[in-house]
């Protein structure tokens, strides 16, 4: 058996590539052998895929981050070469990116069928994921509690993993808003509220929360997004109000749970909507100076708190 995992949504991938050594080993006693592809030295990986155990007929190989060696040309045609000769060992290759489907390296394991690829998924499907974890452990979870605990997860599988082993701890595997406010711990869509509450305050310090949101090694480029999206919420819920919609209708309307419609209201009613427009335009045009190049997104977004 010979597998390669690959993808940008790399803890999953990983979690089913150690399955697989898991499950190789026990079906037979065989010696596990970890080899990181990123810094081991091409000649060492050579003579370790084409030396055999003392020990036991077949070996399982787990190389890691084998596309990351600078030497990685000369290795994976002499991979490719040793696959397709006989032998006993099962080699296992998991990749920490995506690695283009146009190469040798990826179309050999694709056309033999032991290509698994594991890419980001949306916030849609996401959702679908979290329902289905929480059945598989047992959990009783309502509907708009999937949508929090998502957002709480950051849409991330592994902080969703440790939030669903966190909820397992509790007695009653029924999980309430509360049980996820004490549970699972503030996450980016939390700072983000926070970032924007600072900035609207005379006495906040937004850029003390903005270096926090750093410090989780969250891509700039994905903290824009998400403030454009909580100022888009505020502003479709200040236009709501202004049409005196109920908080259920709000709801319905923007997507999201009844019991986050409070917080978003009281969120709202400290913005007018000079503040909102003014966030707009200064956002748009530091969303366009980083993609042109003109600013680095960390600078920028530091003085787009300042200066709002």
């Amino acid at each position: 058996m010979h597998k390669l995992y690959i993808g940008n949504e790399t803890y999953n991938s990983l979690s089913h590539a150690h399955d697989m050594v898991k499950q190789l080993r026990n079906s037979e006693k065989m010696e596990l052998l970890v080899i990181d592809g990123d810094k081991t030295d091409s000649s060492k990986i050579v003579d370790l895929l084409s030396s055999s155990s003392l020990f036991t007929q077949s070996r399982v190989l787990f190389i890691k981050r084998l596309y990351r060696n600078s030497d990685r040309g000369k290795i994976i045609e002499f991979l490719l070469d040793h696959l397709e000769k006989e032998g006993t060992d099962h080699i296992i290759i998991w990749e920490d990116q995506k690695v283009s489907a146009a190469t040798k390296y990826v179309k050999y394991f694709k056309v033999k069928k032991t290509l698994e690829e594991f890419n980001k998924i949306n916030k849609r499907s996401f959702l679908t994921y979290v329902k289905d974890i929480c059945e598989s452990n047992n959990i009783k979870i309502d509907r708009n509690l999937l949508t929090v605990l998502a957002q709480r997860s950051n849409y991330d599988l592994q902080r969703l993993q440790n939030n669903i082993n966190k909820i397992k701890l509790i007695e009653d595997k029924t999980v309430t808003a509360e049980s996820i406010e004490n549970i699972v711990a503030n996450t980016l869509e939390e700072d983000i509220w926070k970032l924007l509450d600072e900035m609207n305050s005379s006495e906040g310090n937004p850029v003390s929360t903005l270096e926090q949101i750093f410090a989780q090694e969250i891509d700039p480029h994905y903290i824009l997004p998400m403030i454009a999206r909580n100022i888009r919420l505020i502003t479709l819920t200040k236009y709501l109000i202004s049409k005196q919609n109920t908080y259920s209708q709000i709801a319905s309307k923007l997507k999201i749970p009844p019991f986050t419609v409070k917080p978003l209201i009281n969120a709202t009613n400290k913005y007018d909507w000079k503040s909102i427009k003014s966030k707009y335009e200064k956002l748009s045009s530091l969303d366009y100076k980083i993609k042109t190049g003109q600013i680095e997104p960390k600078l920028g977004l530091t003085l787009f708190c300042t200066i709002v």
